[in-house]
């Protein structure tokens, strides 16, 4: 299926594929790695024109994780016949992998399950454990490092992780974000729904892949007052960040085993996943140490009637550099500028009252 706006999609006649009889269909792919085929489009520079779009898919009985790739996202083949490119995981839901111009590697993030007594090399029982996420990369898309469990704070929340959606952030890739669906395995809503569980999904952020951090403990989307919400496997966040018209479209799985089951859009104004704010009695953020490469800063914030925020720049030695007025109003790209500050280091305090802080950069 095709869409120009992210959200209205067409799909796309193939026809060459049968299935049940039908010959005129927008099928593409049908055999076992179907269960979790995950395509996306390839933007490394150095990518054979018929490998543009790659994909990975399979399952640990099926000799792990395969690759694939297409020239035009409709004829697919396996770059790597002889089986499975990465073996170590369970795979059994969606994995998800990019190619990353911060790290110039491929990454993939998949499902496995943590047991601190398991053999990777030797699985006697698949499904035990608490439901987890590995990582690894590759230069070259079939040949990958080890994977590494993810890492996350001390006192980090316990959950189970059943999928991830891992993308870097559009416009700041050496941010990955990550929005994993939160699984509550022993909760049943509804005594007439077959299956236990609920769940939800959270936002996650890290800068290597490997250690997490959830610095927002409760859910990222949960369930509203519709019914159908409230059973298992809702939310399971599609991965991908479409940006478009200064918003960021990202999709999600709803109302799983129902018949209104499908994807919906979401969207959040640009780089507003998460804020530092603070309410009226005001609060003060102190920056570590920064090298600053240009003479002009964006930030990206919120303030109420009242509320403002203010910037006071200082260098190594804490004399003052240059100091803000209070600033008010919703944008998205404030711009400062103070001059002399390119090839200074120095640090900055953000004072905040009833405002939210969502980003702060030298491009926005």
């Amino acid at each position: 299926a095709i869409s120009r706006d992210a959200l209205h999609f067409t799909r796309v006649p193939v026809n060459e594929m049968v299935y049940d009889g039908i010959t005129e269909n927008n099928i593409v792919k049908m055999d076992v790695y179907c269960h979790n085929f995950a395509p996306f489009f390839d933007n490394n520079p150095n990518c054979k024109p018929n490998e543009r779009y790659k994909a990975i898919g399979g399952a640990l009985p099926h000799d792990g994780i395969h690759a694939f790739a297409s020239e035009d996202g409709i004829h697919w083949h396996d770059l790597h016949p002889q089986g499975g490119v990465i073996s170590e995981g369970v795979f059994d839901s969606m994995n998800v992998a990019f190619y990353n111009p911060e790290t110039r590697k491929y990454h993939c993030f998949m499902r496995y399950w943590y047991d601190p007594n398991r053999d990777f090399k030797n699985y006697e029982v698949i499904y035990k454990g608490m439901r987890a996420i590995r990582h690894c990369t590759s230069d070259d898309f079939i040949h990958w490092s080890e994977s590494e469990e993810n890492q996350y704070a001390e006192g980090h929340p316990v959950d189970q992780l059943y999928t991830n959606a891992t993308s870097p952030l559009p416009g700041a890739e050496h941010i990955l974000v990550s929005f994993p669906m939160r699984f509550q395995e022993f909760r049943k809503k509804y005594d007439t729904f077959p299956e236990h569980g609920i769940s939800d999904a959270i936002l996650m952020t890290s800068r290597d892949g490997v250690f997490w951090e959830r610095t927002v403990k409760d859910a990222w989307l949960a369930g509203s007052t519709a019914p159908h919400e409230w059973s298992q496997r809702n939310f399971i966040t599609a991965a991908g960040i479409i940006c478009r018209d200064n918003r960021f479209y990202f999709y999600a799985e709803k109302n799983y085993m129902w018949e209104n089951d499908g994807l919906w859009a979401y969207s959040v104004p640009k780089y507003r996943l998460i804020s530092a704010y603070a309410d009226g009695s005001g609060g003060i953020i102190q920056t570590k140490q920064l090298h600053f490469s240009s003479d002009d800063i964006y930030i990206n914030f919120r303030t109420s009637a009242y509320g403002y925020v203010k910037l006071t720049f200082r260098d190594e030695a804490d004399n003052l550099i240059y100091e803000t007025g209070e600033l008010f109003g919703n944008e998205l790209s404030c711009p400062i500028h103070v001059d002399g500050l390119t090839g200074k280091t120095g640090s900055i305090q953000i004072e905040l009252k009833e405002a939210h802080l969502y980003a702060i950069g030298s491009e926005m």
